[in-house]
């Protein structure tokens, strides 16, 4: 759903693929997107090397994760 359907007083069907506005709500959109999945990515990445020096010295308890 468009966002602006409601509060846009210049709203008309099919207006958002020619308004500045609606472009600059969908690069923030997905700016924030790739900033979240960024972060993700780093996040996951801290997760598996620690979860791998954890099994390292823990071998005989490793297949319980």
């Amino acid at each position: 759903m468009i966002p602006c359907r409601n509060t846009c007083p210049r709203y008309q069907e099919g207006c958002h693929k020619t308004c500045a506005q609606w472009a600059e709500i969908r690069s923030a959109f997905q700016k924030e997107q790739r900033e979240k999945k960024l972060w993700l990515k780093s996040h996951n990445e801290i997760s598996s090397t620690i979860l791998r020096q954890y099994r390292l010295m823990n071998p005989l308890r490793s297949h319980h994760f």
